[in-house]
């Protein structure tokens, strides 16, 4: 990675979306200088299988788990667009809604979803995924969204989209994570999302939403066996011991620019040995 400091965007839907896929990677950009921003796009307030909690409980445990997770990936800038969970995203004011925030936080790396993943059954995944790569494809028209350019905010050309977490094509980007993997075990365990899955995994008598400090203690060592051998086998295809994998494309006002390489794909030719960084 170069020297310049850089404004860099994570658009996800749900509060504990980034703990898994790039958490540590976030971290490591935060510790170098950069400024991150996480744009959540919904409350995040279906998420939970308990049954003694309302819409806005959930809502309001979710963010407050954000924010203490971001905390510690280093993560200043934390906003909440506050769309329902489940499936009723608007698509067309989100997309308005993100290139604001990309021309007004002049955003050069948006991370988000592969909206082009097979068998993502999710769709605020999907939507979020492809209105964020849009968005960081558009904010640069000058035309588009005329009443934001009158507002004082001026239009904007992101340069990259990092495509995070389970990809429809091969990686072409690996972040070594070792100087902030532990950052990405403290961050995933502030969600009890993440309680109940290891809960679930590895032990069944814990009840996660009321863990005791012991509990949490074994708890932590579970999170810290799964997340490490995720990012072992990822990094083992590049000889990292642990790694976050991307694949990234660069942004050309409307168009990503990835024409050569769906070229050479298309004629068979093996893609560019992927980055390391």
């Amino acid at each position: 990675m170069n020297d310049k400091k850089l404004s860099i965007m994570a658009i996800f839907a749900h509060p504990d979306d980034l703990a898994f896929s790039c958490a540590g990677t976030l971290a490591r950009w935060a510790e170098e200088g950069h400024e991150i921003h996480a744009i959540c796009v919904t409350t995040g307030n279906v998420g939970t299988l308990r049954t003694d909690l309302t819409l806005d409980d959930v809502a309001q445990m979710r963010e407050k788990e954000l924010r203490a997770s971001n905390e510690i990936l280093g993560i200043k800038n934390t906003i909440m667009l506050g769309y329902p969970d489940g499936g009723f995203i608007d698509g067309k004011k989100l997309r308005k809604e993100l290139i604001y925030h990309i021309r007004a936080l002049k955003a050069d790396r948006v991370v988000t979803f592969d909206p082009w993943q097979k068998y993502e059954v999710h769709p605020d995944h999907m939507m979020v995924g492809r209105m964020a790569a849009e968005a960081a494809a558009f904010a640069a028209f000058p035309l588009l969204y005329p009443d934001q350019i009158k507002g004082g905010v001026s239009p904007y050309s992101c340069s990259e989209v990092w495509f995070m977490g389970i990809l429809g094509h091969a990686p072409n980007m690996y972040v070594d994570i070792s100087s902030t993997f532990q950052k990405k075990v403290e961050s995933a365990l502030k969600f009890e999302a993440t309680l109940t899955l290891l809960a679930d995994l590895f032990a069944p008598n814990i009840d996660p939403a009321n863990v005791s400090p012991k509990e949490l203690k074994k708890l932590t060592k579970y999170a810290q066996r799964l997340l490490r051998s995720m990012a072992i086998a990822i990094g083992k295809k590049v000889n990292l011991e642990v790694a976050e994998c991307f694949f990234m494309q660069k942004t050309l006002p409307g168009h990503f620019d990835n024409f050569q390489m769906l070229m050479s794909e298309m004629l068979g030719n093996p893609p560019e040995k992927p980055k390391v960084i």
